[in-house]
């Protein structure tokens, strides 16, 4: 007796049957093959990029110290806090008298400080230096009582200070005094951050060579980059305080306009 081919498997026909099995394969071999290409892309590190390009040379004329230095945390053309007009000396107590830092003309409306041992004065401005740059001491005697002046004062409680005329080879026997110096400027450098200047007395490297410094917030005030441009080839003579700082050298910081005496 021939055998009965089935048609269907529990009332399913087997076409439609083997229709759903093939369908199935086929959707897990099309899944997998997915998963298996993001794992591969989840995977791939990504590309370092480009190596930035060196920088250029610098300009020849830039002054270029090893640290980067600060512009002493002095503040031009501010005062202390807490001191008001109304505290001060008038103007014409101090009619005669000038800052023996910069030589300027006092003016009480710049705040007035004065020694209580020689009897000079200075503006807040130098005072401000003075800290900075001379541990607190008078230029013209060393002491450091120096106080601010209140409603009071009056001129015969002062005098001006007349600074020593030094030269190129006896500078260094005056740090820590203001002096008046004049001499030939071989070169101007600029600061890396471009706001500050050295004028340079020597043909020497920055560290070694005695320099006049104008820092940001005076160089505006005395002309700018011109002006300061401008003093190079030339004698230049000036007053102010010279400083043999632990890095930089020596030198004399320049505040006031008036402290740049002649340029021919």
């Amino acid at each position: 007796m021939p055998r009965h081919t089935p048609t269907s498997i529990t009332g399913i026909p087997v076409e439609l049957l083997l229709i759903l099995i093939v369908g199935f394969v086929i959707y897990k071999l099309a899944t997998k093959g997915k998963t298996s290409s993001r794992t591969t892309r989840s995977r791939t590190p990504p590309q370092a990029p480009p190596p930035s390009p060196a920088p250029g040379p610098a300009s020849k004329d830039t002054y270029r110290p090893n640290a980067t230095r600060p512009s002493t945390g002095i503040t031009f053309g501010s005062e202390p806090t807490g001191t008001t007009t109304s505290q001060k000396v008038s103007q014409e107590d101090v009619r005669d008298l000038c800052d023996a830092f910069t030589g300027e003309k006092l003016d009480v409306s710049k705040g007035l400080f004065r020694c209580e041992k020689c009897k000079v004065h200075y503006h807040t401005e130098s005072h401000a230096v003075l800290l900075s740059e001379n541990g607190g001491a008078c230029v013209a005697c060393g002491s450091k009582d120096l106080v601010r002046l209140k409603a009071g004062a009056h001129a015969n409680d002062g005098r001006n200070f007349d600074p020593s005329v030094v030269t190129l080879s006896d500078i260094k026997n005056h740090v820590g005094r203001v002096v008046t110096f004049e001499g030939h400027v071989h070169s101007v450098q600029v600061s890396r951050r471009g706001s500050d200047y050295a004028v340079m007395f020597e043909q020497k490297s920055w560290v070694k060579g005695f320099k006049l410094v104008f820092f940001k917030g005076a160089a505006a005030r005395i002309g700018g980059a011109p002006y300061i441009k401008s003093l190079n080839g030339r004698t230049v003579k000036v007053r102010g305080l010279v400083v043999n700082h632990p890095t930089f050298g020596l030198e004399i910081i320049i505040s006031e306009r008036s402290m740049i005496l002649s340029a021919r």
